[in-house]
């Protein structure tokens, strides 16, 4: 076949078996191949192989050469296919997978059995001048909630704050929080052992561990151990689809007589964006009275959009006010309050809309009858 023949056989490929373009990621511009993408068990990529393959090859040594070609192609040190994140799983484990060099010895396809600085599947990903590094075959990473951790750093996140982030991952809100934000401390809870070594490694790296104290577990059982209630200024709540199961511990570990603020991730219909900031109000409102904070109040005072999850579902993430009335840490913002303990407001506009007693949960909510019902969650 004339190289002709070859090239038009490929742009024929529809773009799932043979994608455009391609992705890199990292400092080091690691190639990622789409998960449908250039696969043995794809009927069409397969015919167009035995169509145009070397009888004397097979298919295994042709993916190798190709991976090897692209990466030279691109100037990329290393190739990977993107892979899902199992819903199900507690620890979030990255589902990439390298595809080249394959000089690792793997524990399973692509997975190499070393990890940490050094091993082939670690990556450093530099964001606003903070260097996260991580084994990407066995830790996750979004590169869509950037500006969101941008937004917490820079803008959140008060100089001499104490901070609790209770599902850290590699730092991602972390990092930003004591570089950006100055905060005073960060305690940080995290069960991925594999994010925790790189965890460990990111806050040494950024010249920021001495301001950190990393709690490995279940953050809904080591922040009561280590004594965190009644002592934190801020809590992020970063865990999708849903932080439910976490926040009666973070409105406990809120300081007490002052209160402060939780932020809440959330995997929400787009529809049911103000249903769910007014429940999430409600429901905290009530966790505080249940918790003996009496005369405490919720209010959500802003809701971002983080990034789109799926076809009219986006990851948002709810600011919300949680403390006695009249607290430093509120603002101005409650100065509209008046005899109202929960609802939306804004400084701008005061009370947007009050939260009914009564209110039904979104579709969103944890529930065993529920869409989100992921027993590790409750």
């Amino acid at each position: 076949f004339s190289s002709d023949e070859i090239a038009q056989a490929v742009t024929s490929l529809s773009v799932v078996a043979c994608p455009r373009k391609l992705e890199r990621f990292g400092d080091d511009q690691c190639l990622v191949i789409p998960r449908t993408a250039l696969r043995l068990d794809d009927d069409e990529f397969r015919s167009f192989l035995e169509k145009f393959l070397p009888q004397d090859a097979s298919f295994e040594e042709c993916l190798k050469s190709l991976w090897s070609r692209l990466a030279g192609l691109y100037s990329s040190p290393r190739v990977a296919r993107r892979g899902d994140i199992d819903p199900e799983s507690k620890i979030r484990q990255s589902g990439h997978r390298l595809l080249y060099p394959d000089i690792f010895e793997p524990i399973e396809p692509g997975i190499p059995s070393d990890t940490g600085p050094n091993a082939a599947g670690w990556i450093t990903v530099t964001e606003h001048g903070i260097r996260q590094s991580f084994d990407f075959t066995r830790v996750m990473f979004s590169r869509g909630n950037v500006t969101e951790k941008e937004r917490f750093g820079k803008h959140l996140v008060k100089e001499g704050e104490i901070v609790l982030d209770m599902y850290t991952g590699i730092g991602y809100y972390t990092l930003p929080a004591l570089v950006h934000g100055k905060a005073a401390h960060v305690y940080c809870c995290e069960w991925n052992p594999d994010a925790v070594a790189a965890l460990r490694y990111n806050l040494k790296n950024n010249n920021v561990e001495d301001r950190a104290t990393v709690l490995e577990g279940d953050s809904r059982i080591t922040v009561p151990q280590a004594g965190m209630i009644g002592i934190v200024d801020r809590v992020s709540l970063g865990l999708l689809p849903s932080s439910e199961g976490g926040w009666k511990v973070a409105v406990q570990a809120l300081r007490v007589g002052k209160g402060g603020w939780l932020h809440v991730h959330g995997n929400v219909p787009t529809v049911e964006k103000e249903i769910w900031s007014l429940w999430l109000s409600h429901r905290l409102e009530r966790i505080a009275d249940e918790l003996g904070r009496d005369g405490w109040i919720a209010f959500c005072s802003n809701v971002q959009k983080v990034k789109s999850f799926a076809p009219k579902v986006d990851h948002y993430v709810a600011d919300v006010f949680v403390g006695p009335k009249g607290s430093p840490s509120c603002g101005s913002i409650c100065d509209a309050v008046a005899d109202i303990t929960t609802g939306i407001l804004s400084k701008e506009e005061g009370i947007k809309k009050a939260c009914s007693a009564n209110i039904e949960a979104p579709s969103c909510a944890l529930g065993r009858d529920g869409v989100l019902s992921q027993e590790w969650m409750m």
